[in-house]
Protein backbone atom coordinates (compact mmCIF):
# COMPACT_ATOMS: atom_id res chain seq x y z
CA UNK A 1 0.00 0.00 0.00
CA UNK A 2 1.45 3.43 -0.74
CA UNK A 3 0.14 6.57 1.08
CA UNK A 4 0.34 9.99 -0.73
CA UNK A 5 -1.06 13.76 -0.35
CA UNK A 6 -3.68 14.55 -2.93
CA UNK A 7 -4.04 18.65 -3.15
CA UNK A 8 -7.01 20.17 -4.60
CA UNK A 9 -5.61 22.61 -7.64
CA UNK A 10 -9.01 24.25 -8.92
CA UNK A 11 -11.54 26.58 -6.69
CA UNK A 12 -11.62 25.58 -2.89
CA UNK A 13 -15.99 25.28 -4.01
CA UNK A 14 -15.23 22.20 -6.39
CA UNK A 15 -13.54 20.80 -4.15
CA UNK A 16 -15.83 18.11 -2.60
CA UNK A 17 -17.64 17.86 -6.10
CA UNK A 18 -13.93 16.35 -7.46
CA UNK A 19 -13.21 14.79 -4.50
CA UNK A 20 -16.66 12.72 -5.28
CA UNK A 21 -16.15 12.16 -8.80
CA UNK A 22 -12.26 10.78 -7.46
CA UNK A 23 -14.27 8.40 -4.28
CA UNK A 24 -16.62 7.02 -7.47
CA UNK A 25 -13.66 6.30 -9.41
CA UNK A 26 -11.35 4.73 -6.79
CA UNK A 27 -13.55 2.53 -4.93
CA UNK A 28 -10.35 0.82 -3.31
CA UNK A 29 -8.90 3.66 -1.85
CA UNK A 30 -9.21 5.15 1.23
CA UNK A 31 -9.38 9.32 1.71
CA UNK A 32 -8.93 10.80 4.81
CA UNK A 33 -9.97 14.90 4.71
CA UNK A 34 -6.85 17.27 6.39
CA UNK A 35 -8.48 20.30 5.10
CA UNK A 36 -11.09 21.86 3.09
CA UNK A 37 -8.67 20.77 -0.57
CA UNK A 38 -6.21 18.46 0.94
CA UNK A 39 -6.84 14.51 1.84
CA UNK A 40 -4.38 11.95 2.88
CA UNK A 41 -4.65 8.65 0.22
CA UNK A 42 -3.89 5.41 1.06
CA UNK A 43 -3.75 2.79 -2.09
CA UNK A 44 -2.06 -0.05 -3.83
CA UNK A 45 0.65 0.79 -6.24
CA UNK A 46 -1.56 0.73 -9.62
CA UNK A 47 -4.44 2.57 -7.95
CA UNK A 48 -1.91 5.38 -6.11
CA UNK A 49 0.09 6.11 -9.74
CA UNK A 50 -3.50 6.64 -11.54
CA UNK A 51 -4.25 9.43 -8.69
CA UNK A 52 -1.10 11.14 -9.39
CA UNK A 53 -1.86 11.64 -12.59
CA UNK A 54 -5.25 13.15 -11.98
CA UNK A 55 -5.10 16.72 -14.20
CA UNK A 56 -7.12 18.37 -11.19
CA UNK A 57 -4.85 17.06 -7.97
CA UNK A 58 -1.41 17.58 -6.93
CA UNK A 59 0.41 14.79 -5.62
CA UNK A 60 3.23 14.38 -2.72
CA UNK A 61 4.17 11.38 -1.15
CA UNK A 62 2.75 10.46 2.01
CA UNK A 63 5.36 9.72 5.23
CA UNK A 64 7.89 6.89 5.01
CA UNK A 65 6.17 3.75 7.40
CA UNK A 66 8.69 2.51 9.95
CA UNK A 67 8.97 -1.01 9.84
Amino acid sequence: MTTLTLTFKGPASQARQALGALLQRFRSAYFVERSSNEYAVTADEATAAELARQPLWSTQPGPVKAD
